[in-house]
């Protein structure tokens, strides 16, 4: 008679726990959002998690999770993507889970043909130096700003973000370069 308690204990407990119904869930680490240039190939990195373990992942329709991956709970996975020379970039990703639950994720990506914009606002000359004050502007994101002397390049401590404010100070004949977050440059060289 000592078992009954435990019995009732084990079938009450075994009335909560719930079978596993949610899909897997899909993350993006790159492309993080932003900007892609057409014609371009563009690696897509990311990552699925699902408690009973994921059997699947497929982009466009086919198998992008490595073979050892298979049945984990957190997987990684990757494969190159290229962009059309025109038109919208919709990355499709699906995920099944070992239960056969199954999810997707649509992450639309942006064609930026553009370069980014540099706008000097006020030159300043002194000798054989220059200080430039102005601006980069895109219209996805400038991704970095470089002062080219030479054959050296010194990379502009700037934040990412769609309008970036500047300050150089350098020789005359010295070349500003910005890139996109799709990787579209453009170039300014200074008086």
């Amino acid at each position: 008679m000592r078992w009954r308690p435990l019995l009732l204990l084990s079938l009450a407990l075994a009335s909560c726990a719930r079978p596993d119904t949610a899909p897997p869930e899909l993350g993006l680490v790159e492309p993080g959002g932003g900007g892609l240039a057409p014609g371009r190939n563009l690696l897509v990195e990311g990552y699925a998690f699902d408690p009973s373990g994921v059997a699947s992942v497929r982009a466009g329709g086919q198998e992008v999770l490595p073979p050892e991956e298979k049945g984990k709970k957190l997987v990684r996975f990757r494969f190159r993507l290229r962009a059309p020379a025109s038109g919208q970039v919709e990355v499709r990703l699906e995920a099944e889970d070992l239960l056969g639950n199954r999810g997707e994720k649509r992450v639309p990506l942006v064609l930026d043909a553009s370069p980014p914009r540099i706008v000097v606002e006020r030159v300043e000359e002194e000798g054989a130096r220059v200080r430039l004050y102005g601006w980069v502007e895109d219209n996805v994101g400038v991704d970095r700003v470089t002062l080219q002397v030479g054959g050296r390049f010194t990379p502009l401590s700037l934040p990412k973000e769609a309008r970036v404010p500047f300050f150089v100070e350098a020789p005359r004949g010295a070349l500003l370069v910005a890139v996109d977050a799709a990787g579209n440059r453009s170039s300014r060289r200074l008086p």
